[in-house]
């Protein structure tokens, strides 16, 4: 039951810290934008509320990791999907990222890169695309749009509108 217990306690805060600070993933360079912290951090609190349950009704021990797993690997997906869902988007009330500044998370080049952009509409990593050769941990600010791809140029420190 420990297990359970200290798997989801640290889901929980990676859950919380992913929502308030920002996703943990990036921080720790896990994921390459695949799954977001928020989806983790939810999977690994299911994990461990269905284990203390399942543990609770008096079921075997094999039972109990394989309903956990099952759980969380319901939660990663829905999770991950309602997150895509909320970022996608729409043609209608459509708004442009063009002129937001962010950080390289990924080498950016012309054949391509990933970024992640410093407004609150921003849930999750861009794929990102430049002329000149960004490195990681660079400040970058968008110059175009191409459909889910952002083009993104060096960002020189002036201001810019958000």
């Amino acid at each position: 039951m420990v297990t359970f217990i200290v798997v989801g306690s640290v889901g929980l805060v990676v859950l919380l810290l992913s929502i308030v600070v920002g996703d943990l993933l990036d921080v720790f360079d896990i994921g390459d934008g695949l799954v977001s912290g928020v989806a983790v951090g939810a999977a690994l609190a299911i994990f461990g509320l269905a284990g203390v349950v399942t543990l609770q009704s008096g079921r075997p021990a094999g039972w109990t990791y394989a309903i956990a797993v099952g759980m969380a690997l319901v939660a990663l997906v829905a999770i991950q999907l309602l997150v895509r869902r909320v970022t996608r988007r729409e043609t209608g009330g459509h708004w442009s990222p063009v002129g937001f500044v962010g950080t390289a998370t990924e080498t950016t080049t012309a054949t391509g890169g990933e970024v992640r952009l410093d407004d609150t509409r921003e849930l999750e990593r861009r794929l990102a695309f430049s002329v000149e050769r960004i490195e990681r941990g660079q400040r970058i600010r968008v110059v175009a749009e191409t459909g889910p791809r952002v083009q993104v140029v060096r960002d020189d420190g002036e201001t810019t509108a958000s």
